[in-house]
């Protein structure tokens, strides 16, 4: 028996001590919708042994320890309802043992990821719009808009674990047009001083402690 064996014994008993078969069945309904599928197509099938593993995480077993945060990148790059979501947390609350954060975590994880993705066409859409703006405020808005798109990017990145130079990529990005914007302020504004922000301090690897 490998060292995560009894571990993984315990959680299941507790697991099975803890299901709640009603709530169980009203999460599955509920993303059957969702999901717009039949109730036992294997997308509902997956998403629900997603739930289990993370149900047994939360239980204590080290092999699942994970599955609340993959459970949270599911919803939200699948467009989970926040009512599904909401019933997802309050059933995985069921399961937490104190102190344990990942339930918590998992809601607003998922909701972060659900409105991220949400907000990318809003922004891709209104930086397109910007861009055919003659003046200098329009070019500024135009780079702080398409900034904030690498930058929310950058921030599902982070939430979904994602590759820290893919991360690196979207963050080095968001800031060349956050400088644009700078520039476009600093020669054309009456009061080019509201544009300088040269002192601001990156921190750097020195900076960790």
């Amino acid at each position: 028996m490998t060292d995560a064996g009894p571990a993984l014994q315990t959680a299941l008993e507790r697991y099975n001590r803890l299901f709640d078969n009603a709530q169980y069945n009203t999460i599955a309904n509920l993303m059957t919708a969702d999901l717009g599928a039949d109730r036992d197509s294997s997308s509902v099938s997956d998403v629900l042994n997603l739930l289990i593993d993370a149900c047994l995480g939360l239980c204590g077993s080290p092999t699942h320890a994970d599955a609340p945060r993959l459970l949270a990148v599911f919803c939200g790059q699948n467009d989970v309802s926040i009512p599904t979501i909401d019933a997802l947390h309050h059933y995985l609350l069921t399961f937490v043992q104190s102190p344990d954060t990942r339930a918590d975590d998992f809601e607003c994880a998922s909701k972060a990821l659900l409105k991220a993705y949400g907000a990318k066409d809003s922004l891709n859409a209104a930086g397109s719009c910007a861009n055919g703006i003659h003046s200098w405020q329009g070019r500024i808005a135009y780079e702080l808009l398409v900034a904030a798109d690498y930058l929310t990017q950058a921030a599902v990145q982070l939430l979904i674990h994602g590759s820290e130079s893919y991360i690196r990529e979207k963050l080095q990005y968001g800031l060349r047009r956050l400088t644009g914007a700078l520039y476009e302020g600093v020669r054309h504004s009456d009061t080019p001083a509201m544009f300088n922000f040269k002192g601001t301090y990156f921190p750097d690897e020195y900076d960790r402690q």
